[in-house]
């Protein structure tokens, strides 16, 4: 469970919320830290993968976590791009909540081990 990541993105959503930009801040955040979510459950997602399938060789493995960095970053991408052109979100608020998601992960990550 990424709790760092969830406060994170509640404090920034917050923040925009309050900060009377516009009124689509705050859910530009949301959106923004949403993403870094999505992003969150597919990295665990492939080491579930990796973790299970014992049989697979080094090659395989690599190619599996290439996969996984090419695919995670075509959906960043495209779900920002969505985000701004077609909902029109804030870039700002949507960019700043995606950052400090995915900080929020890293903290996460850093503090399991």
């Amino acid at each position: 469970m990424p709790k760092i990541q969830l406060i994170i993105i509640l404090a920034s959503i917050t923040y925009f919320s309050t900060l009377g930009l516009d009124v689509y801040a705050g859910v530009s955040a949301f959106y923004g830290g949403l993403v870094s979510l999505v992003n969150t459950f597919l990295v665990d997602r492939h080491i579930r993968k990796q973790k299970n399938d014992v049989t697979i060789s080094a090659q395989a493995g690599v190619w599996m976590m290439v996969i996984s960095i090419v695919m995670r970053m075509a959906m960043v991408v495209s779900l920002t791009l969505i985000g701004r052109f077609v909902f029109e979100l804030n870039a700002d608020a949507l960019i700043i909540g995606l950052i400090l998601g995915l900080i929020g992960f890293l903290t996460d990550k850093a503090l399991q081990k």
